[in-house]
């Protein structure tokens, strides 16, 4: 894997907060990430940008043993909107796939 594919998955930029992984300190609860490094922001392809403090809102003392957890944790949290459009395809229309005239504005 490319390490650009590595510092990007799924709509979210992890390349954008690459040093919170390298300084924290694990195990890390995300009350102590929101602490450290609240302010920072994860860079989304399909989205603004969020702070860790908003990711982790209501999280609690969910804790994290690996950066590796980190990030799927992060993943796993992150808003629908950060992957794009639900559903979407370039490989062609299927059945109930088709777009209306009004929804192409044709």
């Amino acid at each position: 894997m490319a390490e650009s594919d590595e510092n990007h998955e799924q709509g979210v930029e992890f390349g954008s907060i690459e040093s919170v992984f390298e300084e924290a300190s694990y195990p890390v609860t995300a009350a102590e990430l929101v602490e450290q490094f609240g302010d920072r922001e994860i860079g989304r392809t399909s989205a603004e940008p969020i702070a860790i403090r908003d990711l982790f809102a209501d999280v609690g003392n969910q804790s994290f043993d690996s950066d590796e957890e980190l990030r799927q944790g992060m993943l796993n949290m992150m808003p629908a909107d950060s992957v794009g459009r639900q559903r979407y395809s370039d490989r062609g229309g299927s059945e109930g796939n088709e777009l209306t005239d009004r929804e192409t504005g044709e």
